[in-house]
This record gives C-alpha cells, structure tokens and sequence, in this order.
C-alpha cells in the first residue's frame, strides 16, 4: 500500500470505499514464494500497511496467527468482516505507520508488500519491521523500484518514494539477507495492480543475537 496523499487515511479511506478488492483477493505472488520459509502453524505474522488484507487472509488460512497494521479504517473494516466470515485469526490496529512503534521481538514472520514511504519514514517503518522480528524471524518485502515511473500498472508517482535494492540492503543491513533482486514481472493484482513492473523483493531473517 502506498502512502502518497496530505491525508492519507482520507486518500486510501476513500480509495477502499470505491473500489471492494483493489489489489485482488490472492496473495502476492512473492509472498506465495517465499511461503516455504514462513513459520510453521501457530507462527504469529505482521502484515504492515496491508490494506483490505488479501496477504493477511491467505496467512491465516495456511495456519497462522496474524496482525494487521494500517492506516484506513474503512479497509480494516472490510478486513475483520471477512476474517469473522471465514473465522480466521486476525488481529486489526488502526495506525499511521509514521508514529508506529512496534512490540520488540513479537512476531515470526513480517510482511511489506508495496508499503511505500517518504524516505524519513520509511526508515522509521523498516527500523521499527525489524523491531518486530523475534530472533531468526523473517521478513518478506516486495515494492516499486524506480523504473516504475516509466510504467502504469501502480505505485507512487513521486521517485523518492520508489525503492532500489541498493537502498533496501542499506535499511535492513542487519538482517540476513537471503534473496534481494531488482526485477520487471507482470502484476496481475486487482484493478490496483495491472501489468509490467518493476519491483524490489526481499527475503531476509533477523540475525539470531549470541549471548556474550
């Protein structure tokens, strides 16, 4: 989800309203890649900036326990209507990820998928992501790189938005990073989400602290 308006909750409150599945209702295709490193049933997921929560849906299905951070209350609605619906374990909290702070070490597993920031809080959202992140957990990341802006299928118009690897390895420098790639795929992904992309995906796990 992207955070690209003078009032955001407004701007993705009203976004949500119009539109029932605006990025679909499957998982990320990078999510559903890298699901083989994902924690086993009972493993408790952050899903940041996650919108209506098609990610978080499909977690909870494969066993999950997960929380869900965002910013619009209209989508979190629509979110906890379906998790009741289909009785699946999902938690909603209503924030502005800019002045989120995280509980340390709570989660086996953490998502940001196209969670685009200006560069001040993204780095505040990815410092506090890692927070998150119990010992050896992992972090599954996929946004808009910046050859984005040649293309129509999404994102934030704005390049200081946009995400490189180089940048991604620098925020979570860190972690341990299993696969970072700087790639054109096509998104099929709702009306949100359609067509060529350039993208940045990331698969990396909090490094296991030694005692001294």
């Amino acid at each position: 989800m992207t955070l690209n308006h003078a009032n955001p909750r407004e701007f993705w409150d009203s976004r949500f309203a119009e539109i029932d599945f605006l990025y679909g209702q499957l998982p990320n295709a990078w999510l559903y890649e890298c699901a083989i490193s994902l924690p086993p049933h009972g493993g408790r997921v952050l899903c940041a900036a996650e919108g209506q929560g098609r990610n978080a849906l499909w977690l909870a299905k494969q066993g999950c326990e997960v929380h869900v951070v965002d910013i619009s209350a209209v989508a979190l609605e629509h979110l906890e209507r379906r998790a009741r619906q289909l009785g699946l374990p999902i938690t909603c909290e209503q924030a502005d990820l800019a002045n989120w702070i995280a509980e340390p070490e709570s989660y086996d597993a953490a998502l940001l998928i196209f969670a685009h920031f200006p560069p001040a809080v993204r780095k505040h959202v990815h410092t506090q992501v890692q927070r998150a992140l119990k010992p050896r957990g992992w972090l599954v990341l996929e946004a808009f790189s910046p050859e984005q802006l040649g293309l129509t299928s999404g994102g934030p118009r704005n390049p200081a938005w946009l995400y490189s690897a180089e940048m991604i390895a620098g925020d979570f420098a860190g972690m341990q990073i299993a696969s970072l790639s700087q790639i054109r795929i096509r998104l099929d992904e709702g009306p949100g989400h359609q067509g060529e992309a350039a993208v940045v995906r990331l698969l990396a796990r909090r490094i296991e602290e030694r005692a001294e």
